[in-house]
Parts: structure tokens; sequence; C-alpha cells
């Protein structure tokens, strides 16, 4: 049985509230107005540092796939946001690009 996610051999304890974030705000009755209403008052009480927060409430879709965030999750969180697809692919291409480059 492997440890490894798509980016880390072990998980970190802040992919899981990554995840825990993306999953209760489009599976939780109410937690996505609440999420939509004001995204880091959602979180205050999220053990996550302030700049991962602010990548989730910036949709910064790319930087959390490199934290090691479940790429569904993600997808369903751009989704359940109405992120337009076209930010959605340039926030992950950005990444890409810059792992093919460092």
């Amino acid at each position: 049985m492997s440890t490894r996610n798509w980016q880390l051999s072990m998980p970190t304890p802040e992919c899981y509230w990554i995840d825990r974030v993306l999953f209760d705000v489009h599976h939780k009755e109410g937690h996505l107005q609440r999420y939509l209403a004001n995204p880091l008052e959602y979180m205050q009480h999220i053990d996550l540092p302030t700049a991962v927060k602010h990548q989730i409430r910036d949709n910064a879709i790319g930087a959390l796939y490199l934290a090691g965030a479940n790429p569904y999750l993600l997808r369903a969180h751009a989704l359940g946001v109405h992120m337009p697809e076209h930010e959605f692919l340039q926030s992950l291409r950005a990444v890409a690009q810059e792992a093919s480059h460092g």
C-alpha cells in the first residue's frame, strides 16, 4: 500500500485541512452559502496558515494541487464556485510550467 498522494510521499495535516474545507463547503448543508459570504470567516477555526486560506479563497487551484489537495475535490470546488473553465485550466497549467522549468 502506497503512502503517496499526487504530490507528497506522506500527506500532511495541512493536506487534510485543505481537503476538509473543500469537502465541507460543497457537501454540507449551508456551508457553501457561509463560505461564499465570507471565505476567511468561514475558515477562521480551521488549522491552516493564512497563506493557504488565501489560496482557497482565491481559487489558486494550481497552488492547492501542489500543496497536496485532492484533485477531485479541487475540481468539485471549481465547479461549485462557478470558476470559469479557462481560469481552472490556466491555474493548473501555470504550475505545470513552473515545475518543468524548475
